[in-house]
């Protein structure tokens, strides 16, 4: 910790995606907020999947797109900006008001439905992202490759109630993309250890979906087959279900 800033060590290879991609980091808006694969290895910890893209939230896009079209190779849509190597960075812009606020709205008017609740969760992880730094080391030496101070990262309780409402989006359309998110909530699960006071925090419709969903695919042994089925394509490090079962039965309790 330096200055009162938690410090979070990624290693990798010089000039390999990790490094790339907490060198675009370093690069950004520090009002961006850092979701996604990136995040998730913020929070869980090394090993974990590859990733290849940054995501990011924000408010205000409008005011940020043009410093980031000045950072950017291409822009693909006015969402999507392309760099050097191939990393791609998705900003999904957040609503004005809290999550509160937003699922309250929804709730009036007879929702909220998934896509809705991605809105409330999206917009919660934002506004409880904490700040850390994020420093890409050389696997083989351990020293430093480059720093991304003061990054703004969704928390692992964040990331938690992004991906237990993105998943059911995927089903149909992107069957690996709904198994790597399944893969990254059992890790986020398990590592993160959250409690039920630490769930409480969600707004309400947002918990109850949050907690019915991981008792589904975590600990109920229909769902739980499925979920292992989805995931097991990943092994680096093998994903402990008897571990997330658990860890999910500590978060439900009172």
């Amino acid at each position: 910790m330096t200055g009162g800033v938690d410090r979070v060590v990624l290693s990798g290879r010089p000039g390999g995606t990790t490094h790339r991609e907490v060198e675009i980091l370093a690069s950004l808006p520090t009002e961006l907020c850092l979701i996604g694969g990136l995040a998730v290895l913020c929070r869980v910890g090394v090993p974990h999947r590859t990733t290849v893209d940054l995501d990011v939230v924000t408010r205000g896009l409008a005011e940020r797109d043009l410093a980031l079209r000045r950072l950017a190779t291409t822009v693909t849509d006015p969402s999507r900006y392309s760099f050097d190597d191939g990393v791609d960075l998705d900003v999904i812009e957040v609503a004005p008001q809290s999550a509160e606020q937003v699922e309250a709205t929804f709730v009036a008017t007879g929702g909220p439905t998934d896509l809705e609740l991605s809105v409330v969760a999206h917009t919660w992880a934002h506004d409880h992202a904490t700040v850390l730094d994020v420093v890409a080391v050389d696997e083989a030496t351990a020293e430093p490759l480059v720093v991304a101070p003061g990054r703004r990262v969704a928390t692992t309780l964040g990331l938690v109630a992004m991906k237990v409402v993105v998943v059911p989006l995927r089903a149909g359309l992107r069957s690996e993309k709904r198994a790597s998110d399944l893969y990254d909530l059992g890790r986020l699960v398990a590592t993160g250890r959250l409690t039920a006071v630490d769930l409480d925090a969600l707004p309400p419709r947002l918990r109850t979906v949050a907690t019915q969903r991981l008792v589904d695919w975590f600990v109920e042994p229909a769902g739980r087959d499925r979920t292992y089925r989805s995931v097991r394509r990943f092994d680096d490090p093998v994903l402990d279900l008897d571990d997330v079962a658990d860890a999910v039965e500590d978060l439900i309790s009172v």
